[in-house]
């Protein structure tokens, strides 16, 4: 990087310096840069006394070099402005005693005439003096204009020729640099452009009130232990025994030792046969040990909630799409948009594509297996058939072609939206149709979303810009949809 770059580096080029607080703040940084600061879009001067008609002639002079330059080469820096700064000098910020605006104009607008370039002065008082630097600004040149031309003799400027704004220099058109400005003229300027864009959807908070887990556990405790057995019928008080127990029947009824071998042998081959044919294993878990896994299944529910309210949200909430729309009767091509939206938002990538959420796409812990005896898996459900599975695998396989994404989510402590919109006719809305992300904020959320857009189309030498804003959805939106979701009421 040159010498001269590095200078220009330190003085802000992006915007014109058109209120005072810019136009003071240019000054300080150009009394630091000095005269390395010149070039196409600045020019510098000392303290002249603009009383006198000559030095009125050389403000005049720059206004028309200025304004004889090329749109693009204009836009590299002041928005397209040129700008003159008379008042400082090598010992710094000295500025000129003040000037009467109309005074001013009298001398410098016959050398422009009444179709000259437009132009204005901003004022920055001089530190300790009376005096102050006049910031001398000139309209962006446009395509369409053609070269304006001196009207009146003076001081270094001749009627009817033509002057040009180079680096650090205003002089007399070259015959290739006329070429340029007729050409300039004989363009037509492109067709006005007015753009809306929107972004669809709300910004959900990431909340859902506690009572709601508190529910959940509650629910499924009480699902849980209302299936443990009842207590056992107590026993008569006369027999001693539990009334209606086989062993119960045979001591009321006096049976002899060997029929009760007999009954016994009975029951064995009995309880063998079924415990071979039954379909279900009886509980094998203790009713503390049972009890023991709802509670561990409870911490944990509770540690995976926070995760699951994310994990809820991706995949419940309808994505956030961006619109835009041709407000004007131009044909735009090419058209590629660009959001920035402040605060705390976040950009979360959408999951799925169906009706909602399932248990596993929550990744919460499944509650324990309710007591009971447990089905036993006797191989009648092995899987597909043979002649099915290879039906399965006939089926051929068609995958979907890849279409890029109209627009690019990025959370970057806000959110930087990029939208590839293409060819817009006019009076038409382009809206994406991504479906891949949606907008969530967390802890304390504003009224609103505010944001910021730019958007360039080709043929147009020119950013477009505009404010954008996002509603916030209620605090209690997105415990709504969780409640619905597990049929709380």
């Amino acid at each position: 990087m040159s010498a001269e770059d590095d200078q220009a580096a330190a003085i802000d080029l992006a915007r014109a310096p058109r209120g005072e607080l810019a136009a003071a703040q240019l000054v300080t940084a150009v009394a630091d840069t000095g005269d390395l600061a010149e070039r196409h879009y600045l020019e510098l001067k000392g303290p002249p006394d603009l009383a006198t008609k000559v030095n009125k002639a050389k403000v005049a002079k720059f206004i028309l070099g200025a304004a004889n330059r090329l749109p693009d080469r204009a836009a590299e820096a002041f928005e397209g402005y040129g700008v003159m700064i008379v008042g400082i000098t090598k010992q710094g910020i000295e500025g000129v005693p003040p000037i009467e605006m109309l005074a001013l104009s009298q001398v410098i607008q016959p050398f422009l005439g009444a179709a000259g370039p437009h132009w204005d002065v901003v004022r920055v008082p001089a530190q300790g003096s009376t005096n102050q630097v006049l910031v001398i600004l000139v309209d962006p040149p446009k395509v369409g204009q053609p070269p304006f031309i001196c009207r009146s003799n003076g001081e270094g400027l001749q009627s009817g020729r033509i002057y040009y704004r180079g680096d650090g220099e205003t002089r007399e058109a070259n015959a290739d640099e006329l070429d340029l400005l007729m050409a300039r003229g004989a363009s037509r300027p492109p067709a006005p452009v007015e753009l809306d864009v929107a972004v669809v959807g709300t910004v959900v908070p990431l909340i859902v009130d506690e009572q709601t887990v508190d529910d959940l556990v509650t629910n499924a405790r009480q699902r849980l232990l209302a299936a443990l057995p009842k207590p056992e019928p107590k026993q008569s008080p006369a027999t001693g025994f539990a009334m209606g127990s086989s062993d119960g029947f045979r001591a009321a009824m006096g049976a002899s030792s060997a029929l009760s071998r007999l009954l016994a042998d009975q029951t064995s081959a009995a309880s063998h046969l079924a415990a071979f044919t039954a379909t279900e294993e009886p509980e094998k878990r203790s009713e503390d040990e049972y009890r023991a896994e709802i509670d561990a299944w409870e911490e944990r529910f509770r540690a995976a909630w926070a995760e699951a309210v994310e994990l809820f949200a991706v995949h419940a909430l309808p994505a956030n799409e961006v619109t835009v729309v041709n407000k004007t009767q131009t044909f735009l091509h090419d058209v590629e948009v660009k959001l920035h939206l402040d605060g705390a938002v976040e950009a979360e990538e959408r999951q799925g594509y169906g009706d909602g959420p399932d248990w596993r796409d929550l990744k919460l812990p499944s509650p324990p297996r309710k007591w009971g005896p447990m089905k036993r898996d006797l191989g009648l459900h092995a899987g597909y058939s043979a002649g099915l599975a290879a039906s399965i695998a006939s089926q051929p396989y068609m995958p979907r072609p890849y279409l890029p994404p109209d627009a690019s989510w990025k959370t970057t402590g806000s959110v930087d939206v990029e939208v590839v919109v293409g060819d817009l006719r006019p009076d038409a809305t382009f809206q994406t149709d991504d479906g891949d992300a949606v907008l969530v904020i967390r802890g304390e959320t504003p009224d609103q979303i505010q944001g910021t857009w730019t958007a360039t189309a080709r043929g147009y030498n020119q950013v477009f810009t505009g404010a954008v804003h996002v509603t916030i959805a209620e605090p209690t939106h997105l415990t709504n949809l969780v409640r619905d979701f597990f049929n709380l009421d």
